[in-house]
């Protein structure tokens, strides 16, 4: 009966495991972070290539397609990853040169910790500015 009505350590066993499962989901959340923000950068790498395959070949074409799925097909962290190419087109995707054009790389990422969650929704953007070096006659 004396042992049983000891309650010395009960407190601390309960405060340490809420401790653990506070620091777990922490550093779920910590590691989840680093994925997005490797993701962003790998977006800013990408519209900076698309930026210099336009500014070189003077066009929008299947190889420019080609080339954004090569380099984003590897980000894991990031969904629905798109492009855009704003600019004034001479013929069908043709940039004249001198002519300004911007591409525009969009996807979402999801904070949530462990597994797939998706708790929260972040919209990642990434820019690219150039100038076509063609001259199309």
């Amino acid at each position: 009966m004396k042992i049983l009505s000891q309650k010395k350590a009960e407190g601390t066993y309960i405060s340490t495991v809420v401790f653990v499962l506070i620091a777990v989901i922490f550093i779920g959340l910590v590691i989840n972070l680093f994925a997005i923000i490797n993701a962003k950068s790998q977006m800013d790498a990408a519209a900076d290539q698309l930026t210099r395959q336009i500014q070189l070949a003077g066009e929008v074409s299947s190889d420019t397609d080609r080339l954004f799925s090569d380099i984003t097909g590897h980000i894991s962290a990031a969904e629905n990853i798109r492009y855009t190419v704003s600019t004034h087109y001479l013929t069908g995707k043709k940039i004249q040169l001198a002519t300004p054009f911007s591409v525009t790389v969009t996807g979402t990422a999801y904070l949530g910790g462990f597994g797939e969650f998706n708790i929260f929704p972040i919209n990642l953007v990434s820019y690219g500015a150039g100038v076509s070096e063609e001259y199309w006659k």
